[in-house]
């Protein structure tokens, strides 16, 4: 994979039907051919648990999971008992970042923090408050914070000087188009890197 020689750590596989950058099993299959599933990631919202143990008997170690605003504490239980601490990336849609339940803290040690839409949930494609997300890394510097949001070769340097993140997703900002990853966006980024 052109991104792992570039030096990406993980890679992002979105199983959520709903997304324009929704791929199969199937298709899923011959893609992790090319690369360790240990360094895979498999993104979905609001899973179901059948999935998600569907996506562990296809050999998914690691799970960011998106979940919607005001979802109870019960189904991030539920995704805890399901997935290892260590490898489940929970991405909860915040309106708010001041407004973080701290109730989630016990759930996993990654949080992915994606900017907020009313109407989307993960994948927005715009900039997030970058701010917010220094304030909750350095609120809770135990857990790893994972910046996502609109990132791209354009703006990465400044997202990193004013969120002061240490692990991104970067996604639409470096595609051709919906699912389609553009190498020269690609080389930009992590040349700015």
């Amino acid at each position: 994979m052109f991104s792992k020689s570039l030096g990406a750590n993980y890679f992002g596989f979105i199983l959520y039907e709903k997304s324009p950058r929704y791929i199969s099993f199937e298709t899923l299959r011959s893609i992790t051919n090319s690369v360790s599933l240990d360094s895979c990631v498999f993104v979905d919202v609001m899973p179901t648990e059948d999935k998600i143990k569907r996506m562990q008997d296809f050999g998914c170690v690691n799970f960011q999971i998106h979940i919607e605003e005001g979802t109870s504490l019960k189904v991030y239980e539920s995704y805890a008992e399901l997935v290892e601490k260590g490898a489940l990336w929970l991405a909860p849609q915040l309106y708010d970042l001041n407004q973080f339940n701290e109730a989630l803290l016990e759930f996993t040690d990654t949080f992915l923090i994606d900017s907020y839409s009313k109407h989307h949930i993960g994948g927005t494609g715009t900039v997030g408050d970058w701010n917010g997300f220094k304030q909750l890394e350095s609120k809770y510097p135990n857990k790893q914070w994972i910046l996502a949001g609109g990132l791209s070769p354009d703006n990465i340097k400044d997202a990193l000087t004013f969120s002061e993140a240490n692990f991104i997703d970067v996604n639409s900002g470096i595609e051709e188009s919906p699912g389609i990853k553009s190498a020269d966006a690609l080389s930009q980024l992590f040349k700015k890197l």
